[in-house]
């Protein structure tokens, strides 16, 4: 297990104490729940404005009893969750045809037409779900595990690549550290060998899908890189947040850059920390954006670092108001958007415990809060396992 599931897995333990509730004696409050008729509707989404994804984690899915819920917070803040089967680290994507919701054994599209495609391999964690616009083709890639057939280094990471109109099945031969999207294709940052880290692009067309190598990392101090950041890329570069364990346990934050054509790399230090775990953002899958010349990250102290690409200068442009310094997650998540940030935070002294706060990335400025009503009920009563956030994004 690589460090960075290893460092959210304990993050996510940790938090689990405090936020998450296991009841023996109480069933799941149907007014909170979806049923299939209705989010089969084609304008279930019309007055949706946010959607969390919860699931159990891989070791409660014994006996088939893990579960996961997709919840839909409507334009008044009410929450209300539709049941599926478990995927740990699992994900959703919004394209033309509606919103993308997967488990272990089924896909489902969601939005002008509900459709459901079983898959022809269970699978129990995922890497990255997302949508290629020009194509119009969703995807869906997890992180299968080791392929013995495939040699000593052998290590398979299926994808379902389609749309409406059906899913096919295809496969990375890599794990995968981090992912993104790039206009038309999926890059990948691999890690198969210790310390060997490749940079590869996935194409996908109705059809097929191929993987392309870009360039091997340099990694002359044979640093142990783990992931902060999904990779995210403009005309002429590919960016990816990585962690760099230094000494002493201090770990360098290090946005890596690479040109597109030359293939140069370059690596700015961000920032430094003793407690690097708990600077661990989020959600590592979308913690970054590219707006007006400016890398924006966010980090799990509640800290936007920016980067102009065009001086190569970061600073802290700001801070979340009452972000935890410890580490301990509540099943906060960031989503960026139109030159806002988006984040879900969780307040136990608030009446309503879940919120969603929406800040301007050009001051700083916090310019509205979503109060996200039943979520906490729906949460509650949740009986014999925990489910935890991991995707969350606005759907306008």
């Amino acid at each position: 297990m690589k460090k960075y599931i290893f460092l959210l897995v304990v993050l996510i333990a940790v938090g689990g104490v405090l936020i998450y509730f296991i009841q023996e004696n109480k069933s799941v409050d149907t007014s909170t729940l979806i049923e299939k008729e209705k989010i089969g509707q084609k304008n279930f989404l019309e007055n949706k404005q946010a959607a969390i994804l919860f699931s159990s984690t891989i070791d409660q899915d014994a006996n088939n009893k893990g579960l996961s819920y997709a919840v839909f917070v409507d334009d008044t803040g009410a929450a209300t969750g539709y049941k599926m089967k478990s995927l740990e680290l699992g994900s959703m994507a919004k394209g033309k045809q509606g919103v993308l919701l997967v488990d272990k054994d089924k896909i489902r599209l969601v939005g002008t037409k509900y459709q459901e495609f079983n898959m022809e391999k269970e699978q129990h964690t995922g890497e990255r779900t997302g949508y290629l616009e020009n194509q119009n083709v969703y995807f869906s890639i997890f992180n299968t595990g080791v392929n013995k057939s495939s040699g000593e280094n052998g290590y398979d990471s299926n994808v379902l690549f389609g749309n409406k109109n059906g899913f096919k099945n295809g496969n990375i031969p890599h794990y995968i550290l981090t992912s993104g999207i790039d206009q038309n294709d999926i890059i990948i940052l691999t890690n198969d060998i210790e310390k060997k880290y490749d940079l590869k692009k996935v194409t996908i067309t109705k059809e097929l899908l191929k993987v392309k190598d870009i360039v091997e990392l340099k990694n002359e101090k044979s640093y142990d890189y783990a992931n902060l950041s999904q990779i995210v890329c403009d005309k002429d570069f590919y960016y990816v947040v990585l962690s760099e364990y230094v000494k002493d346990n201090s770990e360098n934050t290090v946005l890596l850059r690479i040109n597109k054509k030359t293939l140069e790399q370059e690596k700015f230090i961000l920032a430094t920390y003793k407690n690097g775990a708990a600077a661990v953002p989020y959600n590592p899958r979308n913690s970054a954006y590219l707006f007006q010349n400016t890398f924006y990250y966010l980090n799990g102290l509640g800290e936007v670092i920016t980067f102009n690409t065009t001086t190569n200068k970061s600073t802290i442009k700001f801070t979340i108001k009452g972000a935890r310094k410890d580490g301990v997650r509540r099943n906060e998540g960031t989503y960026f958007q139109d030159g806002k940030l988006y984040v879900m935070r969780y307040n136990d002294h608030k009446e309503t415990k879940y919120f969603i706060e929406e800040y301007s990335l050009d001051t700083g400025e916090k310019l509205k809060v979503i109060n996200i009503k039943g979520l906490d009920k729906l949460l509650s009563s949740v009986k014999k396992v925990t489910i935890h956030a991991y995707d969350f994004r606005m759907l306008k």
